[in-house]
């Protein structure tokens, strides 16, 4: 009788900490856009995040540049185009 257990299934699906992290970053994006933050900026500094929290290490970084920026456009698109910083 095998045990299931015994032999990890190892599919092509994402990990969760993988999905947990991209959610993380689309929070950030969130939270930079109602601070109202140019798109660019905010991608620069999501990147940054990115390099910074696997910059040492044997793990590298579950999402690229491109990635990155593809989840801010998706983030700004949902909320509308970019407004710029805030003026009083």
């Amino acid at each position: 009788m095998p045990f299931e257990w015994l032999h990890p299934h190892s599919g092509k699906r994402p990990s969760r900490s993988t999905e947990v992290y991209r959610q993380e970053l689309q929070e950030r994006a969130a939270l930079l856009y109602r601070l109202r933050y140019p798109k660019a900026r905010t991608r620069a500094r999501l990147v940054a995040n990115v390099r910074w929290d696997y910059e040492e290490g044997r793990h590298k970084a579950p999402l690229s540049e491109s990635e990155v920026g593809a989840l801010v456009d998706a983030v700004y698109a949902r909320h509308g185009a970019s407004q710029g910083p805030l003026t009083i």
